[in-house]
């Protein structure tokens, strides 16, 4: 396919697509690119013209590739279809790596307003969700937490959890109201050993399903009017420790994760966080 073939099929390419108005303006801007280097080039949109088309725009960053990509993997499908190919060139493309997403926690008045709409009654989930957001535990791990697991001794409130790679580590119980919670909890509970949290469908117990809690935290979510994953709460918590000024290694310790540049990826402090803690350096240096 020339540019000048390119240039009559865009069009109805995009009416076909079923996409939002900011998604066609962006592949039409994509397509018309292309559209215009082969026609400067002479070239066509075959496997050796594109893998010469991206190598002559080295420079754009990863995620500007990945989404040109996009663009014409869908449309040489969909030229694909319509016998406009008789091959799809951008199968031998290689893919981009994109660094991973900045993860995305909620403030605590954000999720405060989810709690608060979990029924008195459903105890369970409202202990749940408390202990993954006030201690960053992953949600499988909080599902797998046994009762003796908890030690509740006071004033070295702790629980021990066994994290990925088998590893074990210590989580201390800081928050009071979770605390709180979690003796309530235990009050109600008629087994001593086993595993915290129980499903009680049909009145018998078993552990709870990744699914079925992920889809009680969505529906609690909706009716605070949030978007809230379950795993953002763990976000959540690793952002208020990094904005309390707690040291990396110690969120590496307490989320467990066994590179520290996986904690890394939660360094990006609020503004007022940063400016405070330039103002203490700065007092600092004028004491001297």
């Amino acid at each position: 396919m020339d540019a000048s073939t390119l240039q009559n099929q865009t069009e109805r390419f995009l009416a076909d697509l079923k996409r939002s108005p900011q998604t066609v303006r962006a592949y039409r801007a994509d397509l018309r690119h292309l559209e215009g280097w082969l026609e400067e080039t002479g070239r066509i949109l075959n496997g050796e013209g594109l893998e010469a088309y991206f190598a002559a725009h080295h420079r754009w960053a990863p995620a500007t590739r990945s989404r040109k990509q996009t663009t014409l993997e869908r449309f040489c499908r969909w030229a694909l279809q319509r016998e406009l190919l008789d091959r799809d060139p951008t199968l031998l493309l290689e893919r981009p790596r994109l660094p991973p997403p900045h993860p995305r926690g909620l403030r605590r008045e954000e999720i405060e307003r989810i709690f608060a709409v979990i029924p008195a009654e459903q105890a369970r989930d409202a202990l749940l969700f408390r202990l993954v957001f006030e201690t960053g535990l992953r949600i499988g791990e909080a599902l797998g937490m046994h009762v003796e697991d908890l030690d509740l001794t006071r004033g070295d409130e702790h629980l021990t959890v066994l994290g990925k790679g088998g590893r074990k580590r210590t989580v201390l119980l800081d928050d009071p109201r979770l605390v709180n919670a979690l003796r309530r909890y235990l009050r109600t509970l008629g087994y001593t050993h086993g595993l915290l949290f129980q499903a009680t469908k049909n009145g018998r117990g078993g552990p709870l399903r990744y699914q079925s809690v992920q889809e009680r935290w969505q529906g609690y979510a909706r009716q605070a009017g949030l978007a809230c994953t379950l795993h953002q709460l763990r976000h959540s918590h690793a952002t208020e420790l990094v904005n309390g000024g707690v040291s990396l290694a110690t969120i590496r310790k307490r989320l467990g994760h066994q590179h520290i540049q996986t904690t890394l990826r939660y360094a990006e402090v609020s503004d007022g966080t940063a400016d405070a803690e330039v103002r203490r350096w700065r007092r600092s240096q004028h004491g001297r």
